[in-house]
């Protein structure tokens, strides 16, 4: 974390780290557990201390997003995500509704007020997103101010504006059509298969979980993977020691993109990628 990041972002909760791979790379399970061999080498010759999990166990994600037709919330740099996850393939018995303003800028990402009226039910998270440059070994920030609420019984079909509104206030803010109707961005539904490798240790108590998940179609009969995501998530302890360790994690994050060069994929998250399949499909 540099100067700049550690004085100017009081609302930092998180620092997440992400890099997308080529799909192509983990067409089985097998693949992941040589991934993780490959990542606990890198570490280890980076000076980093990892520990791999004795038993990767994944879980599965049921994702999609909701926009409206004209893309409102995108041009407003918002993201309206419902996700259900499934362990051991069983359902939960609710939904995780996430809201959230991402934004290259601090200032812009702080200034939408995530505040819902399921003020008992809900989470927040203020996250400093740390995604690769234009080259490898590079790395630049964007910022995700987010509010999560665990809701039960939701119907995932199309959703009124003015509903949202209800449960945001701050939407009424933006000039937003309360008439218009929210849907499923590009038809998507999307299976995301999450598992976890292990951990990092970075030192004055900074750790972080690496986890990979895996976006996929869920297609009949084939196993059809859309992306990838590398990533690892570091607590901001708001310690004066911890400057230290978040600089390695973040020097951690330009070394690993060198011998991953050839898995790396092009983008910076994996939403944009669903919006990229709408632009086409329009």
């Amino acid at each position: 974390m540099n100067k700049e990041s550690s004085t100017a972002t009081p609302l930092v909760t998180h620092r997440e780290f992400k890099l997308l791979l080529k799909p192509e790379k983990f067409p089985t399970r097998r693949a992941l557990l040589e991934f993780n061999e490959l990542l606990e080498s890198i570490a280890s010759r980076l000076g980093i201390r990892y520990e791999p999990v004795d038993s990767i166990d994944s879980q599965l994600r049921i994702v999609q997003f909701y926009d409206t037709k004209n893309e409102d919330l995108r041009h407003n740099k918002l993201i309206f995500r419902i996700r259900q996850i499934r362990q051991d393939c069983w359902p939960d018995d609710s939904w995780e509704l996430t809201f959230k303003c991402r934004a290259e800028g601090y200032e812009t990402a702080a200034g939408f007020d995530t505040n819902t009226t399921f003020t008992k039910l809900q989470k927040k998270k203020f996250k400093e997103e740390l995604i690769r440059g234009v080259e490898p070994g590079t790395m630049q920030s964007i910022y995700s101010n987010n509010v999560i609420v665990e809701y039960p019984g939701i119907d995932v079909g199309s959703i009124p504006v003015s509903r949202l509104m209800d449960a945001l206030p701050h939407l009424r803010t933006l000039g937003l059509d309360p008439n218009e109707t929210l849907a499923v961005v590009a038809g998507a539904k999307v299976f995301e298969i999450q598992a976890t490798l292990g951990n990092f240790s970075f030192g004055h108590g900074v750790t972080a979980h690496a986890t990979l998940a895996l976006w996929a179609r869920p297609v009949p009969d084939r196993f059809v993977p859309l992306v990838a995501e590398f990533g690892y998530s570091t607590h901001v302890l708001g310690t004066a020691k911890e400057e230290k360790a978040q600089a390695a994690a973040d020097e951690f994050f330009k070394g690993l993109q060198l011998p991953l060069r050839d898995w790396l994929a092009s983008g910076t998250t994996k939403t944009a990628l669903i919006y990229s399949d709408q632009e086409r499909a329009g």
